[in-house]
């Protein structure tokens, strides 16, 4: 029934929507017309035109833009209607030159483009239309002329010199003049098309003294500004006024003639309704003229007053097809109106049927619907019994894996306890050389940081089986929080962080567990440290303030450790004690965590049943605020010991693996010493972990030169700055991972030439597949055989050095070479056409080639020295040696032809440089290829 109802519902509408088409009629055109002013009487004739021709065109949409006489604006608008999607462009340009580059590149893009009245220096565009003003300028030359009896001098006033209408008419209105010798043509200088114009520059020659006896002015509107000036002065002799438009109206150069202001004016058409024409006979895909040419004719005296009467019939014509429109808009509207009551009668109709129909059908569902419910609520109950069965199952299994999970962990700290403590051995002996005591070293950090995660592991899991218990120890919590503190001296002075011990007190006993209240701030202060900035800012502030703990008021001490870092956004601030939960922000970090640091803390200051709050302002900084309430009556009798000998004897003395200890790695790292060759390679190692950074320096330092960067962004810098011939790049590091860096490298024209090899834990088939796509040269997974890594970066080296020879003897890349990218092999190609197009241009060189290329001369020389071991001299040199060797044995030129023929200075130093090449002299070489 529902499916009904929306096929009639469907059924209306569509007849709806057909009605309204029916009535609109066909497609509707989006027609752009960019005016160059709307200002001036003859575009407001022009826009009055096409309103009248738009009435027969109802499908036709048009939006025109006022460029209020400006190039630049009106650039501007024409992208804007390009943009807003029309079908077609009308275009009056303002200026020639400055509008023919947005004119050409529309008519490019596929749309038709009309130009009106002005024309561009160019002729792509669909069609012209628009008088010729070449020929208007003719004829007010030859009616100038018989006026004066062909003696006499003319004062020629201009349009916008930039513009194409004013060059033309002067160049027609020169030429004709010029056949007579007694007439004599005087440049008055641009009115700009404006009445002011013509005004400021009449008194400014009035002004001069220079005596004419007529005015030709490139428009009506600037005569008529001239003989307003004119008539001012009353000491000058008669003189005659001529200007183009003959416009009709008030203003218009036709009620000028008729008052005897104007001698004459030359009627310059507007083709406004041509041109809406025009542009319906474009859009529909009928034939068309591209160049269409508006009729003119001289108005005086003996033809003005039939013109007028023409004139104002068209705009009384006019005025009775706008109130027809209107009327005939009322009635198209009323009929809508009506049509749409209609539709919406029916409609409402056919829902109350349906709706009835629909009630009857519902009565009947519903019966059968309690017989179904009833089967199916029996089916549910199975159901949960059997889920039920599952879920016990389930955790059984679950509880089995924790188990083995819990017992392995055990398992893990045996032997690393029996790798701590011989390492510890070695590491007392005075016999280590730097390099090995540095590798012991740093296994010693790993291996203590491992045996803490294990130990956290296994908090973990006593707390989740509530087997965790505390050993509360009367401690001085200020001093043995300043311990905790002096842990981290070294890293803070090592990035100049402000790091401060505040306190109110000092000194307050508490009863707390030394071992867990030790995880609890180690862990605050290690986050705070990793979040935090190099030359920031962190405090650790202790003091006693009365708090309520479980509903009763009781005095506490509060320690705050409080950062001024990247803070913690509010959505996920109350996760931030779940198991295993990591802020986003942590992404970015170098040194990731497992997640369980802040839930074990909470669970630690559960068990001394005090509290932690934390408080984050996103980029200002974060503050965690721990509290434990004074004395002991909150603590059971057996939570209560003496002293804590377990904690004493070993926990404490484990050191940890802290970002300090990571960070300070970096600077024990041993600069590699250069290789005794110096044009030995560089390479560039890009890894987050500073021991394993330390690793590969050290597996390499022998033979190569060794740059180092901690992430994606920081390896750019240092590329700038000098370009490794290899790159060893790890896939996880924070700001910007290895397969960003590596999209980045290899679609970069400048430096995609250098080879990559990925090296990540990430071991799966499609995680390497993504790692090649993104163009990396290798991939090596961890962990990593030393000599398998030596091996393959030896061999991407030995490559491309076969490469570069390759291209030495042949001059271009071979086909198999699948180490050279198709940006690479372009680039070459495209180098070698530029250097053959200039090729008998002595002076082409790396300049000339860097320009054309459109790289830096750094980039240019590096790219081509990387991809072919020559220089960009020998690069050019060589070609051109190429093409001078296929001339000698083909052309039958002499050799001192095909010296100057293919760019050298002179025959001498070209058969120098063919004979170093080739190691035969030209003639030689012709012998032996005769």
């Amino acid at each position: 029934m529902n499916k009904t109802l929306l096929f009639c519902l469907v059924l209306v509408l569509s007849f709806t929507q057909w009605g309204a088409a029916q009535e609109t009629g066909s497609k509707i055109f989006k027609i752009g017309f960019s005016q160059c002013t709307n200002l001036d009487l003859w575009r407001k004739t022009m826009f009055l035109e096409m309103q009248n021709e738009l009435i027969s065109y109802p499908s036709l949409e048009l939006n025109i833009k006022d460029a209020q006489n400006s190039s630049d604006k009106q650039i501007n608008d024409i992208r804007e209607l390009v943009s807003s999607g029309i079908d077609l462009l009308i275009v009056s340009p303002n200026e020639s030159s400055p509008l023919t580059p947005i004119i050409e590149e529309t008519f490019r893009r596929g749309i038709p483009v009309i130009v009106v009245d002005r024309k561009i220096d160019s002729d792509n565009y669909s069609a012209f239309i628009g008088a010729n003003n070449y020929n208007i300028g003719k004829e007010a030359g030859k009616y100038a002329a018989k006026t004066l009896k062909y003696k006499g001098t003319i004062l020629e006033i201009w349009g916008l010199k930039g513009s194409s209408p004013a060059k033309d008419r002067h160049r027609g209105f020169a030429e004709e003049i010029a056949k007579y010798p007694g007439l004599k043509i005087l440049d008055a200088g641009s009115g700009e098309w404006e009445k002011t114009g013509g005004e400021k520059l009449m008194k400014a020659n009035l002004e001069k003294g220079i005596p004419f006896d007529m005015v030709f002015a490139h428009n009506d509107v600037m005569a008529l500004g001239a003989i307003a000036a004119y008539q001012v002065s009353h000491n000058r002799q008669p003189c005659c006024f001529i200007g183009i438009d003959g416009l009709p109206g008030k203003e218009g150069g036709i009620e000028a003639v008729l008052n005897k202001k104007l001698f004459a004016t030359v009627l310059y058409p507007t083709g406004g309704g041509q041109t809406i024409r025009l542009a319906w006979d474009i859009l529909n895909s009928k034939a068309f003229n591209k160049e269409n040419e508006l009729k003119s004719l001289v108005i005086d005296s003996s033809n003005v007053e039939a013109i007028k009467t023409q004139a104002d019939e068209i705009l009384t014509l006019h005025r009775k097809i706008e109130f027809s429109k209107k009327n005939l808009d009322n009635q198209v509207r009323r009929f809508n109106n009506q049509q749409l009551w209609l539709v919406a009668s029916l409609f409402f109709l056919l829902v109350v049927v349906l709706l009835v129909l629909v009630i009857l059908r519902s009565l009947q569902k519903k019966r059968l619907a309690y017989t179904k419910l009833e089967i199916q609520k029996q089916e549910i109950n199975k159901q949960n019994d059997e889920l039920k069965r599952i879920s016990q199952e389930l955790s059984e299994a679950t509880q089995a894996k924790l188990n083995f999970f819990t017992n392995i962990s055990h398992e893990f700290r045996t032997p690393l306890t029996l790798i701590i403590g011989p390492l510890e051995n070695i590491l007392r002996s005075d016999q280590l050389s730097s390099t090995s005591r540095q590798s012991l070293q740093m296994m010693q950090r790993n291996v203590n940081r491992l045996l803490r995660l294990i130990n956290q592991l296994m908090d973990m899991r006593k707390i989740e089986n509530e087997k965790m218990k505390l050993k509360a120890v009367k401690t001085d919590i200020v001093e043995f929080v300043r311990g905790i503190k002096m842990a981290f001296d070294e890293e803070a002075e090592k990035r100049q962080i402000e790091y401060l011990f505040i306190s109110d007190l000092s000194s307050q006993f508490l009863y707390v567990d030394k071992d867990k209240t030790d995880k609890i701030f180690f862990n605050l202060l290690s986050n705070a440290f990793k979040f935090t900035s190099d030359s920031g800012r962190i405090e650790i502030r202790i003091s006693n303030k009365k708090m309520k703990f479980g509903g009763k008021e009781n005095l506490a001490t509060i320690i705050e450790v409080a950062d001024n870092g990247r803070g913690i956004p509010d959505t996920e601030v109350p996760f931030l004690f779940q198991p295993f939960y990591q802020a986003q922000q942590a992404e970015s970090i170098s040194t990731k965590g497992t997640g369980l640091g802040l839930s074990l803390s909470k669970s630690f200051i559960d068990l001394h049943k005090g509290q932690i709050s934390v408080s984050s302002v996103l980029h200002e900084g974060t503050s965690f605020s721990v509290c434990f309430q004074h004395g002991a009556k909150h603590l059971e009798q057996s939570e209560i010991v003496e002293t804590d000998a377990e904690y004493e004897r070993t926990e404490k003395n484990i050191p940890a693996a802290t970002s300090q200890e990571m960070n300070t790695a970096q600077s024990k790292i041993p600069k590699a010493n250069k290789p005794a060759d110096k044009n030995s390679q560089t390479l560039l190692v890009i890894e987050d972990n500073a021991d394993v950074r330390l690793f590969i320096t050290s597996c390499l330092a022998d033979q190569y030169q060794i740059m180092e960067a901690a992430n994606g962004k920081e390896a750019f810098d240092k590329i700038d700055e000098q370009e490794p011939d290899l790159i060893i790049c790890d896939v996880m590091m924070p700001v910007m991972n290895g397969l960003e860096f590596t999209k980045k490298l290899k679609s970069d024209i400048r430096i995609c030439h250098i080879p990559i090899i990925l090296l990540t834990a990430r071991t799966s088939h499609d995680q390497k597949i993504e790692g090649l796509e993104t163009g990396a040269d290798s991939y090596i997974p961890k962990p990593f055989n030393s000599n398998h890594l030596r091996v393959r970066v030896a061999k991407l080296i030995e490559n491309r050095q076969k490469i570069r020879k390759h291209y030495q003897e042949n001059l271009q890349i071979p086909s198999s070479a699948s180490d050279v990218s198709q940006l690479d092999a372009n680039f070459l190609k495209r180098c070698n056409q530029l250097v053959e197009l200039n090729i008998t241009n002595s002076e082409y060189g790396v300049e000339e080639l860097s320009a054309e290329i459109g790289l830096t001369r750094v980039h240019v020389y590096r790219k081509i020295k990387h991809l072919t071991n020559l220089t960009v001299s020998e690069f050019i040199r060589n070609i051109k040696l190429k093409k001078a060797a296929l001339l000698l044995t083909t052309s039958g030129k002499s050799v001192s032809e095909i010296a100057y023929e293919t760019g050298f200075s002179s025959p001498s130093y070209f058969s120098k440089c063919f004979k170093d090449y080739y190691k035969l002299s030209p003639t030689e070489f012709v012998n032996n290829n005769s």
